[in-house]
């Protein structure tokens, strides 16, 4: 009879492990999931940072030609202003774009 309790207890020690494992593996599945969401954050996070970029660099330029208004020409001028211009435009099409 001390063969059958030992096979008892073995058999309830392995449906013990079977459910811890069922519990360690649904655990798991759960942080991998957490992790892709956190990875779906950080990239929909650098788009808009992508996307400010494409408006803050031509405001820098702007920045960039009045301190240096005094060393540059009236052409030099125009034409970065122009250049400005047309890259906000740019942005702004491709911003336009995006939302439709």
């Amino acid at each position: 009879m001390d063969t059958l309790q030992g096979m008892t207890a073995l058999q309830t020690r392995k449906r013990e492990l079977l459910l811890e494992s069922e519990l360690n593996r649904q655990t798991l599945r759960l942080e991998v999931d957490q992790i892709q969401l956190q990875v779906e954050r950080f990239r929909s996070g650098g788009m808009w940072v992508h996307g400010a970029w494409r408006w803050l660099a031509p405001v820098a330029g702007f920045f960039l030609a009045w301190k240096f208004k005094k060393t540059t020409a009236f052409v030099a001028k125009g034409s970065l202003w122009t250049l400005a211009l047309r890259k906000l435009f740019e942005a702004w099409q491709e911003s336009r774009q995006a939302q439709s």
